[in-house]
């Protein structure tokens, strides 16, 4: 009677245990397919965040050069004003 309980604890352990062992492969599978999801959209992010970052870069450079340009027309302007002043 006794060998019969301790049996029957037995196999419903290992029932358990096999049940629990199908679960964690079933999980393991999922968060694998998690992984490869995030991994390839956060790549495409990633990239799209760079490329966006370059593109700003270039356009700020631009904008630098420009105001560059109208700096110096303008201490030239300002030559010129004074020098007219003078004249006067």
């Amino acid at each position: 009677m006794l060998d019969d309980k301790v049996m029957d604890l037995l196999g419903k352990i290992l029932e358990n245990q096999t049940v629990t062992s199908s679960q964690l492969k079933e999980l393991t599978s999922r968060v694998q397919k998690i992984e490869t999801k995030v991994e390839h959209d956060l790549g495409h992010k990633i990239k799209a965040l760079f490329d966006a970052r370059e593109v700003q870069n270039e356009k700020n450079d631009t904008i630098i050069n420009t105001l560059e340009r109208i700096e110096t027309k303008i201490e030239i302007l300002q030559m010129e004003t004074a020098h007219v002043r003078k004249i006067k």
